[in-house]
């Protein structure tokens, strides 16, 4: 009796660890890009906590290897440098703000490279703050609406991108995820996550 209650217990242990990890989610990953000095420490906590919390594989791209600095001192360590992002190895791209993004990232070919490459594919691609000027630039926004960090600089590239700032604080067109700031970073951590994961 009792040797036929222990396979029983496996089966319903083994059953509640795929429960808390859908397979789906394990089957995920994601690529955040950010500013190896001056990344936004919220907008980047808040969106990887959302990821990882729903089970996705995350890792961490910057202009330069070794640890990247945020503008309130938080450290993220990097894994790959922005030449080095095999897009079809990810299911989103996300671009994390702060005011490095705008000597850093705004006019770098390989961040316009990711950005094309994920859009073509049908990736998600998602950006917050400053992140979606990225997007702009790269030519991605034409004909959408998204969310931005407002002032005049990124007014004018939305403006020659033929893309609306919707002034919402996340914005949902098709798989482009985009977010306005620091405030909105829980909110488009989750958006990214549901995306990727489903409801």
């Amino acid at each position: 009796m009792k040797r036929r209650v222990w396979p029983a217990l496996l089966v319903l242990a083994l059953a509640a660890l795929s429960w808390s990890c859908p397979a789906q989610a394990q089957d995920k990953g994601a690529v955040l890009i950010l500013a190896h000095k001056g990344f936004q420490d919220t907008e980047f906590r808040q969106t990887r906590d959302a990821l990882i919390g729903s089970g996705v594989r995350v890792l961490v791209a910057s202009t330069r290897p070794g640890q990247a600095k945020g503008v309130s001192g938080m450290r993220a360590e990097t894994d790959l440098t922005l030449d080095e992002v095999d897009v079809a190895r990810f299911d989103a791209v996300v671009f994390i703000g702060g005011p490095g993004v705008r000597s850093e990232l705004w006019d770098n070919d390989q961040a316009h490279r990711i950005a094309r490459q994920a859009a073509d594919s049908g990736k998600i691609l998602a950006a917050i703050c400053y992140g979606p000027v990225v997007l702009a630039r790269a030519g991605v926004l034409s004909g959408k609406r998204a969310a931005c960090y407002e002032d005049g600089y990124s007014s004018r590239a939305f403006r020659a991108a033929g893309c609306g700032i919707s002034g919402r604080d996340v914005e949902v067109d098709g798989k482009i995820i985009t977010a306005n700031g620091p405030s909105a970073a829980a909110a488009f951590g989750r958006a990214v996550a549901r995306a990727l994961t489903g409801p």
